[in-house]
């Protein structure tokens, strides 16, 4: 009897994936059964918000999705930690093996009635991402969900509802093809010279997760990003690196270090998303904002890269954590 492989840190990656996949699908239902149409309203959405300015709203479909992922990862391991977007009230260090649960990203698309979202998600090992399931809506599904899922663990490929993807590998940008980029880039990003007529057609999506699956799908080129947090990110990141993309962050300046014009202010990402080696993380620490992010294939990583730049490089460095 043929025995599946264990990864080398103890844990079955693809048990865990198919679990992630299983629960996203499921997810992906809930938040179909509360999305507004042309012809339908949100008024049953129990809309609030959690800032003072009215600009930041969760909905019924963000609580009731987040309380089913909940839900389902404690019955199933009931070791394992979570940290989710929503009303999560955890604090103190976080176990080895953490859930991290986005249930609806893009929330104002989602209460608009504009089909631009996501629920993320993902899994991580004693702060390395292992596994991650991103539920985005899909034209055409015949399914319940009204989406896909795009999943993946380490080592083991990317694959759609269950079913294994390859990637569109591009040998180099396309002036025609699409990019997504923030709302505050001409604010705190600059390109070089030439760039502008070689970089694609520009598209903002209203939530990072989507973005980011669609950079692993090959539909956009690259995105570049601005003010996330964890559970925005943490289930694309190995779907990310299992589909050939690379992951950048702004480079750490030591004090006295200088960057000469041309000099490229990106390096890799490192695997490890602790606060700092041989710190452990806590759950308030995995809560503040990330460093911003850079993410193409791996083939066309070095133009981007060296044409996109920060324009403020501070001492705050990300060299070895993507928390500030």
């Amino acid at each position: 009897m043929n025995q599946k492989p264990q990864s080398d840190d103890g844990l079955d990656h693809l048990d865990i994936e198919n679990f992630a996949l299983s629960i996203a699908k499921e997810a992906g239902k809930i938040l179909f059964h509360y999305f507004p149409t042309p012809w339908s309203n949100n008024q049953n959405l129990n809309i609030e918000f959690k800032d003072s300015s009215n600009s930041d709203p969760v909905t019924l479909a963000d609580t009731e999705t987040q309380d089913y992922l909940v839900k389902q990862i404690e019955k199933q391991f009931p070791s394992h930690g979570i940290l989710g977007e929503e009303g999560d009230k955890n604090e103190g260090e976080c176990p080895d093996v953490l859930w991290v649960l986005d249930p609806l990203d893009g929330t104002k698309n989602f209460l608009n009635g504009l089909p631009s979202f996501a629920c993320s998600v993902g899994i991580i090992h004693k702060g390395i991402p292992v596994a991650g399931a991103l539920f985005i809506p899909w034209p055409g599904r015949g399914n319940e969900s009204g989406g896909i899922v795009i999943h993946a663990s380490r080592g083991n490929g990317v694959k759609i509802d269950g079913v294994k993807t390859k990637y569109k590998s591009l040998s180099n940008l396309k002036p025609s093809g699409l990019l997504t980029l923030p709302g505050s880039f001409s604010g705190r990003f600059e390109n070089s010279k030439d760039f502008p007529t070689r970089m694609g057609e520009l598209r903002m999506s209203g939530s990072i997760a989507y973005e980011l699956a669609m950079v692993a799908l090959g539909i956009t080129q690259y995105a570049v990003i601005s003010g996330a947090h964890l559970w925005d990110v943490a289930a694309a990141l190995v779907i990310l690196e299992e589909s050939g993309c690379s992951v950048r962050t702004p480079k750490s300046l030591s004090i006295g270090e200088r960057l000469l014009p041309g000099d490229d202010v990106w390096e890799e990402l490192n695997d490890s998303i602790n606060v700092a080696p041989l710190e452990r993380a806590t759950y308030s620490k995995l809560r503040r904002p990330l460093a911003s992010l850079l993410v193409a294939s791996d083939s066309i990583m070095p133009d981007v890269s060296g044409s996109v730049r920060p324009k403020n490089i501070g001492f705050r460095g990300v060299a070895r954590s993507i928390f500030g």
